[in-house]
């Protein structure tokens, strides 16, 4: 007897992934989309001669990634970071100031106050005390080192991975390294000494022409289309699995199944699971997708004074600019600009910021970025080239709470054999963490 498809539901990097890692365990699957495109917010956009992606602008290139890129076929595809994407700086007092994950080098830095410093070089002989309850990343590092390293040196960096606010975010979430580090080794500093990972970087990658071609070339290399403009209304206990309502062009429809795979955003989740269990899906409601603007700006070479080598440069929210940061493409990846051309990517609102554009407006703060950014950076011409993107719904913000909706989810997944969900919201937002995951649910539903 042949066997039954399974239905995943969402049709970006995690749905994609999911559907090529079941073919090649020659298990069925059906993959629907609600939108006209698949690919979510991996999006590339070429204007001017410049190589702009709207989403993610590159991966980590652990080693599984990079097998994973071999079998799509895409290794000739692959463009290596230059060696000054190793050099990053973080903003104070609008100047640029280079860091380093090594804790003792920036004792020699004027970016923190001396207070600071000795706070960091004397946190591996304070105690570690257990935490009452879960923390967030501001109460954590206050409490192992100060509110000025919190606000200076953890802010920026988690506005930069997720767009967040740290007095919310879960420390359990974001940063799970610090407090095992804590647990095992009596102190944050330490542990990162030992870990050779954390000390070390890790490599980055793009893809010629943009990322995008991670997502489309998925999506070519699966045996069955994927079926686009097809929304799921509702999914009800049926006699045999489940039964799924959904819209395919307009037109109603339903179909039958015993595996299905809920691909998508927490709050598309949660609106389509609420018939079945609403505890469940409220919580999925209250993961905060904040809104998020990436500004691309192409300049002449010629108009900065002193060029940028570096991967790019973070701003904390205490020096009150109008931006979280921004990545130099053209230094990283040299082929996204044309010669004698400067591409940088600028991020806008997030969890802290996104009240800004209903203040400004999104042609006002883009004006006012470019202002910041002229001024921080020593431009001397405006741009040659400016394109604006406007995500309404961004980055899923894992703030404290967040292990209460991980326990709700393992619930509903007992509750409910078959149904099972997925997303960045659950394992996390970086590509390799969601490709890892498809190759790991498409090994389980194989033996299911």
């Amino acid at each position: 007897m042949p066997q039954e498809p399974v239905l995943i539901i969402g049709a970006g990097i995690s749905g994609l992934s999911i559907a090529y890692e079941l073919q090649k365990q020659q298990v069925p699957y059906l993959l629907m989309e609600a939108e006209s495109s698949t690919g979510g917010v991996i999006q590339s956009i070429h204007k001017d001669g410049f190589e702009l992606d709207a989403g993610p602008n590159s991966l980590a290139a652990s080693p599984e990634t990079l097998q994973f890129i071999r079998e799509l076929g895409l290794e000739s595809d692959i463009l290596q970071a230059s060696a000054v994407s190793k050099n990053r700086y973080l903003v104070r007092n609008n100047q640029l100031h280079p860091v380093s994950p090594h804790p003792l080098k920036i004792l020699g830095s004027p970016y923190l106050s001396g207070k600071s410093k000795w706070r960091l070089f004397t946190e591996r002989f304070r105690k570690p005390v257990p935490a009452a309850e879960e923390e967030t990343v501001t109460a954590f590092v206050t409490r192992r080192f100060n509110k000025e390293i919190a606000d200076y040196v953890f802010d920026p960096v988690l506005s930069g991975i997720y767009a967040g606010n740290p007095d919310l975010m879960s420390i359990n979430e974001v940063l799970p390294a610090l407090p095992r580090w804590e647990r095992e080794y009596g102190s944050v500093t330490k542990g990162l000494m030992k870990d050779k990972a954390a000390m070390g970087g890790r490599k980055i990658i793009s893809f010629k022409g943009g990322n995008q071609l991670l997502t489309t070339r998925l999506q070519e290399i699966l045996h069955t289309p994927v079926r686009l403009n097809c929304t799921v209304k509702n999914i009800a206990v049926a006699a045999a699995g489940y039964a799924v309502a959904y819209e395919e062009n307009g037109v109603p429809a339903t179909l039958q199944a015993s595996q299905v795979v809920f691909a998508m955003p927490a709050y598309r989740t949660a609106t389509t699971i609420a018939p079945l269990d609403a505890t469940t899906a409220a919580l999925l409601q209250e993961v905060h997708y904040p809104r998020m603007g990436v500004l691309h700006l192409g300049f002449e070479a010629s108009a900065m004074q002193q060029p940028l080598e570096a991967f790019g440069f973070l701003v904390p929210n205490a020096e009150k600019m109008h931006f979280l940061g921004a990545i130099c493409n053209s230094a990283i990846f040299p082929q996204k600009a044309p010669q004698g051309k400067i591409l940088l990517t600028v991020f806008l609102g997030g969890a802290r910021q996104e009240q800004l554009f209903d203040q400004l407006g999104e042609e006002g703060l883009q004006q006012q970025v470019l202002r910041e950014i002229q001024s921080l950076l020593g431009l001397s011409a405006p741009p040659v080239m400016q394109h604006f993107s406007c995500w309404h719904k961004a980055i899923p913000q894992l703030n404290t709470g967040h292990a209460k909706l991980r326990v709700a989810v393992a619930t509903f997944e007992k509750k409910y054999p078959g149904l099972h969900l997925s997303g960045n919201y659950l394992q996390g937002v970086a590509i390799p963490a969601l490709l890892q995951h498809a190759a790991a649910l498409a090994a389980m539903l194989k033996k299911n």
